[in-house]
């Protein structure tokens, strides 16, 4: 009798945990507009502006809270004589908070750390440079879910270095998600 109370104890717990996370895994896409916003040693080389495209797989762990991994590639700047790209990965933890009767809106606010890749070439072939840096990630942003599985969403973040020889960066991001 005590082994039956037990097993329908432990079962019933795991029920009960299995009904309250609800996670729902997404994946999404963004254009990404970056811009360098504080003095460097770099200036005069490095464009004031990147373009760049990301991929993002994230899952919602909650209606409160979700989790998300990046990894973000800029389009190739030229300035002068200098070709100059960068690059990144890293993850993000959003808080949410949802809007209207159903939720289509939902306000949020994230904070997360990315590891950022930039890269220097002078042409031609007389120099090459790469500068591995880690930044941590605070923005704010809404995103109107149009279906149940598909969100339009609108981010500022703003990038703080590590390393403070390097400029940070302030981003403007528009992108799709899908969710599953």
């Amino acid at each position: 009798m005590k082994k039956t109370l037990l097993l329908a104890g432990v079962a019933s717990v795991f029920a009960l945990n299995a009904q309250a996370l609800e996670v729902t895994p997404y994946v999404g896409a963004d254009y990404n507009l970056n811009f360098l916003n504080k003095a460097s040693v770099y200036d005069g080389f490095l464009p004031g502006k990147y373009h760049s495209g990301s991929i993002v797989a994230g899952a919602k762990v909650s209606p409160y809270f979700a989790t998300e991994v990046f990894g973000e590639l800029s389009k190739h700047a030229n300035k002068r004589s200098f070709h100059s790209e960068y690059g990144a990965y890293g993850v993000d933890a959003f808080g949410i908070l949802p809007l209207g009767c159903y939720g289509e809106w939902e306000v949020l606010g994230t904070a997360g750390i990315g590891r950022y890749r930039f890269e220097a070439k002078v042409k031609p072939h007389f120099g090459h440079e790469t500068d591995h840096i880690w930044g941590w990630r605070l923005g704010a942003g809404v995103q109107y879910n149009v279906t149940e599985n598909w969100g339009i969403r609108a981010m500022y973040r703003h990038i703080a270095f590590v390393n403070k020889d390097v400029r940070g960066l302030d981003t403007l991001s528009l992108g799709v998600r899908y969710s599953f």
